[in-house]
């Protein structure tokens, strides 16, 4: 049986001393680490008002330990400069030369003389600060490839700060929010996800940039677990995801099983070797593998965050029982009506011209149409539909952390062959009875018949995702921004425009 670990370890703290540490004091630091015997260890030094402390701690994600200073006690004070080594030789050269002149490599502080002449506004609701222009004092703010986002979080925690932590990644079209109460994380969220989920895929963003502002206490609390817990869960995480990148996973991929007649004791006797997920939920997840839908497809009818299927499916494919095959090509011009002498090439013809050239997607309207069509098949029959909006542009040029970009009003409108490329995207993973089109001149809109309010709700989820990794023609190094809303014929009502209006109202929920 394995051994249970302590989740109750306290930090432990040196006694304060005037000199700075020596060789055999960092040694025994790291050691005492290493035996994981403390979360971390602290050594305060120096006399005031000059004081300082060292915290060391383990970094799991890269096997190293991770050295902190610090300049000042308790709730002020402020990371100075942080170190990933096992040599503490190398950090007693690092305090030796540098010590008490160095320059701040890896974090940008304010004064404190800077800090009391700004006033912190009050915050009463977390979401609210989201998207707009940030005035509050920064205290901590640099790259995430100098301090990675595990280690950022654990550091904010052994300051006992409170405030919001903003990240915004380079890469996953996305920022993130955390909130603290004295070092505690109570409130995460970024699209698509909030709460321990959220910073579970939040520690795997590995580009980007970061600042944290002072701020009140947040009531809004959306995490369970101890943030140490998180973290953990978060490398499993992201060490999942890549092993099911590297075995061909993406959302246009085939999602088959790999034995087509199974037993209930054959498929039990597999995962037994598998990591211990829940057997219901591995067990309705093979069910709705049919070997010709893709992963949207399946994702689309199941309701899972991001955080919940890759662990299943990592587990199908590790124990033997899924793979994924490549889609095969679809040819627009072949239809298989057989038996016929009807020239659909005149439809295709038709459906031509109901495009724009320049960017293959359906005009607004002929949007409208279908939109038409689609609410009197609803009136007459009570099918459902849904529709989704979608604002996504480039975001301008000097837009910092803290000047908050998801103002979708300052995107600039994206060039055609990014637009063509986002329509290829999104029509591998959408299916062939849903529309894409223009709405006006500058967004976008999708018509999803036969789908209620859940499953529209698991397509949004999914084009978030998708959204985020997708690289467009003809925008370079530029940032992409993006808003996505919803709306359902019944559930949100029975009148086209209400529901198209409150589709635009929800841009920016997720």
């Amino acid at each position: 049986m394995l051994g249970r670990k302590n989740p109750d370890r306290q930090p432990k703290r040196w006694p304060k001393q005037a000199a700075l540490p020596g060789r055999a004091q960092l040694k025994s630091l790291f050691l005492e680490v290493e035996a994981n015997q403390y979360s971390w260890v602290e050594l305060p030094f120096g006399d005031t008002p000059e004081d300082y402390y060292l915290a060391v701690m383990k970094d799991r994600l890269r096997g190293g330990c991770q050295w902190n200073l610090y300049r000042g006690q308790g709730s002020q004070s402020a990371l100075v400069w942080t170190e990933i080594s096992n040599d503490w030789e190398h950090i007693h050269h690092l305090i030796s030369a540098q010590f008490p002149g160095w320059d701040l490599k890896r974090t940008t502080l304010m004064s404190s003389t800077e800090e009391a002449s700004q006033t912190i506004p009050p915050v009463s609701d977390p979401k609210a600060i989201q998207g707009k222009d940030s005035s509050f004092v920064r205290t901590l703010e640099g790259d995430l490839k100098k301090m990675q986002v595990p280690n950022l979080l654990q550091t904010i925690g052994m300051s006992k700060m409170t405030g919001r932590l903003q990240i915004r990644s380079s890469t996953e079209a996305d920022t993130a929010q955390v909130f603290f109460n004295e070092g505690n994380a109570v409130h995460c969220q970024l699209k698509g996800a909030e709460g321990d989920a959220a910073i579970i895929q939040l520690v795997g963003w590995e580009e980007g940039d970061f600042c944290f502002f002072p701020e009140p206490k947040t009531d809004t609390k959306t995490i369970n677990k101890r943030l140490e817990f998180l973290i953990m869960e978060g490398a499993q995480f992201v060490d999942q995801s890549k092993s099911l990148n590297s075995k061909g996973l993406s959302f246009d991929a085939v999602v088959a099983r790999v034995h087509q007649s199974l037993t209930e004791q054959e498929f039990e006797k597999m995962l037994a070797n598998g990591t211990g997920i829940d057997l219901a939920a591995q067990r309705r997840f093979y069910v709705s593998i049919d070997n010709r839908s893709n992963l949207f497809e399946i994702l689309r009818s199941e309701r899972l965050n991001k955080t919940e299927w890759v662990p299943i499916l990592f587990n199908l494919v590790s124990c033997g029982l899924v793979e994924f095959r490549r889609p095969q090509a679809e040819s627009k011009d072949t239809t298989v009506y057989s038996g016929t002498r009807v020239e659909w090439s005149q439809m295709r013809a038709a459906e031509k011209a109901l495009m724009a050239p320049e960017t293959g997607l359906y005009t607004f309207p002929a949007l409208l149409y279908f939109l038409d069509r689609e609410f009197c098949r609803f009136e007459r029959f009570k099918r459902p539909f849904s529709v989704v909006v979608l604002k996504i542009g480039i975001m301008p040029k000097g837009t910092t952390l803290g000047n908050v970009a998801t103002d979708s009003r300052r995107l600039r409108p994206l060039p055609s062959p990014a637009v063509k490329d986002l329509g290829k995207t999104i029509s591998r993973i959408k299916r062939q009875i849903d529309i894409l089109a223009h709405y006006q001149t500058f967004d976008y809109a999708l018509l999803l018949p036969e789908t209620g309010r859940q499953a529209s709700g698991n397509f949004v989820d999914r084009l978030s995702d998708v959204l985020k990794v997708t690289n467009l023609q003809d925008v370079n190094e530029e940032r992409i921004d993006f808003s996505i809303g919803c709306a359902s014929l019944p559930e949100d009502g029975n009148n086209l425009d209400t529901v198209i209006a409150l589709a635009w109202s929800r841009l920016n929920q997720k």
